[in-house]
């Protein structure tokens, strides 16, 4: 029994659409199925005085806010800062915490001045300062001023 050439093209071009069908649907589990390996964590922005309740059920307010760091459109001698101070507390327990954004002027580099540890009720997390906006600029914008706070539970 012999096979014609165009017969033996279409078995052929049948194999290939199935292994290429097959490497497809492969690659498509694989991905729905890669774990997730993030650390669960809450990010929050905040204005002054105001309070928010993050999902690890740690309430942050923002107790002052002062940014001295060096508008857009200007030229400065140092970069400046923008340090914020915050009181965390959940249920009965609560902790005061300021972080800094810009460089340490105590030139310990290995001291990081926009995280913190703190313990609440038993449980360790990590508040970590992310961002002050609006970034100063020149002429000034009148906008309020808020604090991008991160808290991940350890």
């Amino acid at each position: 029994m012999r096979v014609s050439l165009s017969k033996k093209i279409s078995i052929m071009v049948g194999i290939i659409n199935w292994f290429h069908s097959f490497l497809f649907l492969g690659t498509v589990f694989i991905v729905a199925c890669k774990p997730s390996v993030t650390t669960p964590s809450d990010t929050i922005a905040i204005g002054l005085r105001q309070s928010g309740r993050l999902a690890t059920e740690v309430v942050v307010r923002v107790d002052s806010i002062q940014d001295s760091r060096c508008p857009t459109g200007a030229t400065c001698i140092w970069a400046g800062q923008a340090r914020v101070t915050l009181l965390l507390s959940k249920n009965t327990d609560s902790t005061t915490v300021r972080l800094v954004l810009g460089p340490n002027v105590n030139q310990d580099n290995a001291t990081r001045l926009d995280s913190a540890s703190i313990l609440l009720n038993s449980e360790r997390f990590s508040v970590v300062l992310r961002d002050v906006t609006p970034y100063p600029s020149v002429p000034p914008q009148n906008q309020t001023q808020t604090a991008v706070v991160q808290i991940i539970r350890l």
